[in-house]
């Protein structure tokens, strides 16, 4: 979370409060912004995904230090 700068109703401030308003200079003067919560929309391919990566994750978590040691570094071949 960022932090205002400057007294929160004045001309210099800028930064966030939480994760929804935004205070920022802008050339048209002072602006505020309030950015809505974005919906989780679940479908059938979503789910499916997410179950995979929660499976991946529970492998990940009773895997040993050593075991998990082994992955340092892999990258799956990204370049």
């Amino acid at each position: 979370m960022a932090k205002i700068t400057g007294p929160l109703l004045s001309i210099s401030a800028s930064g966030s409060i939480g994760p929804r308003l935004t205070y920022s200079k802008r050339t048209s003067g002072q602006q505020v912004r309030y950015q809505r919560a974005q919906t989780d929309y679940v479908n059938e391919a979503r789910a499916t995904q997410r179950g995979y990566f929660q499976t991946a994750v529970g492998w990940w978590r009773e895997m040993t230090a050593d075991e998990q040691a082994g992955f340092d570094g892999y990258d799956g071949g990204a370049q």
